[in-house]
């Protein structure tokens, strides 16, 4: 190489090194608009505060999808039919968990005593929703529904007719439930509160079950808050 060449060389690396770093500097903007709405201007940092707040807004309402229940019959739940209730308490569950989804079987089994207790009218209804389309068919629903001594006029039990209508409905609403590898899954036993559009109203914990149905009795006008 010529003296020349020689010369040049250090001047055009750094002419060739603005490039690189205009774009590490596009790359990074880009990050931090994206942070930036994602965690509501860095303000929440998990997914449970972004639903939240999402919630909160009224942002999140439960997609429109087939459902089927014990009887292989279409559910009229929320939205703008004729008859719907004004509240709903929803769970998602599998038939095979043994833990949690008991639990919360449990705790909708007691919520349904103080329904049937209360004055006729039934604006809160309790809804139990299978993800686990491939093996919880209407045969497993009915045995769950006879185990749990659900009244089909206080609590549905249904599943969606395909995988991705389960998905398109969990994904509406914030729900994550991811395979555990071991033929279950892992999800969360959250109790949801849908107004009677389909709405997210609320989400509560197993243990606050009672506290679910008092919001819920809220929502539909109906009953004395303690």
């Amino acid at each position: 190489m010529d003296e020349a060449g020689t010369a040049r060389s250090p001047h055009a690396r750094r002419h060739g090194a603005w490039p690189s770093a205009l774009l590490c500097i596009a790359l990074l903007l880009a990050l931090a608009c994206g942070l930036q709405r994602w965690t509501h201007g860095f303000e929440v940092w998990t997914f449970e505060g972004r639903r939240e707040l999402q919630w909160r807004a009224g942002e999140l309402r439960a997609q429109a999808v087939d459902l089927r229940d014990s009887n292989a019959r279409k559910p009229r739940l929320w939205g703008e039919q004729e008859g719907a209730s004004a509240a709903y308490l929803v769970d998602f569950v599998y038939l095979r968990c043994a833990s949690v989804c008991r639990a919360l079987g449990s705790e909708f089994q007691r919520l349904q005593g103080e329904l049937a207790a209360a004055p006729p009218g039934r604006p809160v209804h309790l809804v139990s929703i299978s993800f686990d389309v491939a093996r919880d068919d209407a045969g497993a629903l009915a045995r769950y529904a006879a185990e749990q001594r659900a009244d089909p006029r206080l609590w549905t039990l249904a599943a969606p007719r395909s995988a991705d209508d389960a998905q398109t409905l969990l994904r509406s609403l914030g729900v994550i439930v991811v395979p555990d590898g071991e033929g279950g899954y892992v999800h969360n036993g959250d109790i949801h509160l849908l107004d009677a559009r389909g709405t997210l109203r609320g989400v509560f914990t197993l243990d606050q079950a009672e506290q679910a149905l008092q919001a819920a009795r809220r929502l539909a006008g109906v009953g004395q808050v303690r």
